[in-house]
């Protein structure tokens, strides 16, 4: 597959936004330890570096969700789901980019009937278009385009690239 891809996001301003980041969800938290629940495949990258940026202590569960096929979007499916139990546990919900806010309001839906003590949701990414959803903490706000990197892919392709970069072109 050739593509065209233009940088949005360099290296430099992922790791300097994930600093802040982390910090801010730490003191959200107060401090007090959190499971974070990283939604896979896209947020694996991102997961783990936000949490080393984080002042607690953090355990991670993942789960997947299928929301694509290519670039179009599908229905959302739970593939894999976390295998420890979050009653009463601070619940913190990571997910590569917020787009129509279907599959974070899904993930969000099913963990909660767990009931975990808190829960917080955050993105890398949120696009600027209509959502049916509002992640508590976003990494950075990029217009309605297709993007790729940082773990996030088109047919499991480009998720190893440093940065965000929009698809210009996709023959």
């Amino acid at each position: 597959m050739k593509v065209e891809l233009k940088i949005l996001i360099n290296e430099n301003e992922l790791k300097e936004r994930l600093k802040t980041l982390g910090r801010e969800i730490s003191e959200a938290f107060n401090g007090e330890k959190v499971t974070a629940v990283c939604i896979l495949k896209g947020a694996f990258m991102f997961t783990a570096d936000l949490i080393r940026e984080m002042e607690t202590e953090v355990e991670v569960e993942f789960m997947r969700i299928k929301s694509y096929d290519g670039m179009k979007k599908k229905v959302d499916k739970l593939l894999y789901d976390v295998e420890c139990d979050i009653k009463g546990k601070n619940v913190l919900i990571i997910d590569d980019i917020l787009d129509t806010g279907g599959s974070l309001k899904f993930a969000t839906k099913e963990l909660r009937k767990r009931k975990p003590a808190r829960m917080k949701t955050c993105v890398l990414l949120e696009k600027e278009r209509k959502k049916d959803f509002k992640a508590d903490f976003v990494g950075f706000k990029i217009p309605d385009k297709f993007v790729v990197g940082y773990g996030l892919d088109i047919n499991e392709l480009y998720r190893d690239l440093p940065y965000i970069a929009v698809v210009e072109n996709n023959n």
